[in-house]
This record gives structure tokens, C-alpha cells and sequence, in this order.
């Protein structure tokens, strides 16, 4: 029997392919958006949020594995929704990279650092291999052991 010639044969060669991990971007600016999206496209599966309660709705739903926080944002601020993954079973263990423009005073700064979700911040503009840099250091500190 030629397997070559037989159709509906499928041959397992044990492949699969790797699961992207999943980032979520929330943030009012959508050229930002943009920015990110255009950047990390093919090495993560991402989505959007506008603003914090949308990014908190989000993140409940598809438990992505790292999430970018702008923090000065309309209708409920970065700093605000941090707080509220926090309190929440379901997201308090998915790691908040903190990314701003704004410079905060040196009290706020430390009390953002403080919250235990925090695993990063970042100052816009920010460079593409310092925006990977991040996002693969807060992943690597939640990944369990294999």
C-alpha cells in the first residue's frame, strides 16, 4: 500500500504549534494602541481596552498573562484599576506593567510600586526592545516551574 497516493491518511508527526501568550493593552491613545500592537504582532496575542474599566472587564475575561496600564486615562484611571485587578480572585495574580508620560511625584511612584500586581513600569516613549524586554521579564516571573 503507497501511503503517498492514499488521500485520507494523516500522519501525526506529534507538532503542535506553540500557544501565544496573551497581552492586554489598555490605554485612551490609539495611536499607542497602534504602536503596540504593530510591535508585538506575531509574538503575542493581544487586545484592547480604551479605558480602565473596559481593561478590568477585559481582563476577567480572557485572563491574559501580562497587561500594559496607562495610568492617566477617562472614566477610571490606571492607578484605580490596578487596584481593582488586585482585589479580584480571578486577576490579582496577572502582572501590571505601568506605562506613563506624566512624571509623578516620588510618593505616588512608590505607592504604584507598592501594589503587588505591579511588575514593571514603563515611561513613554518607550523603545521596542525595551517595551519586549519588559513584557518577557513579567512573564517569566509568573510562569510556573516546568
Amino acid at each position: 500500500m503507497d501511503m503517498m497516493n492514499e488521500p485520507n491518511i494523516v500522519i501525526d508527526i506529534g507538532y503542535t504549534a506553540p500557544q501565544l501568550r496573551k497581552v492586554l493593552v489598555v490605554d485612551d491613545e490609539p495611536a499607542l494602541q497602534t504602536l503596540i500592537h504593530d510591535t508585538l504582532e506575531g509574538e503575542y496575542r493581544l487586545a484592547s481596552a480604551y479605558n480602565g474599566r473596559q481593561g478590568i472587564e477585559m481582563a476577567t475575561n480572557m485572563k491574559p498573562d501580562v497587561i500594559l496600564m496607562d495610568m492617566m486615562m477617562p472614566d477610571l484611571g490606571g492607578y484605580e484599576a490596578i487596584r481593582v485587578l488586585h482585589s479580584n480572585a480571578a486577576t490579582k495574580d496577572i502582572p501590571v506593567i505601568v506605562m506613563t508620560a506624566k512624571d509623578f511625584d516620588d510618593s505616588m511612584v512608590v505607592d504604584i510600586k507598592r501594589e503587588p500586581n505591579v511588575a514593571g513600569f514603563l515611561t513613554k516613549p518607550f523603545r521596542p526592545k525595551g517595551l519586549r524586554e519588559i513584557i518577557r521579564a513579567a512573564i517569566d516571573k509568573t510562569k510556573p516551574p516546568a
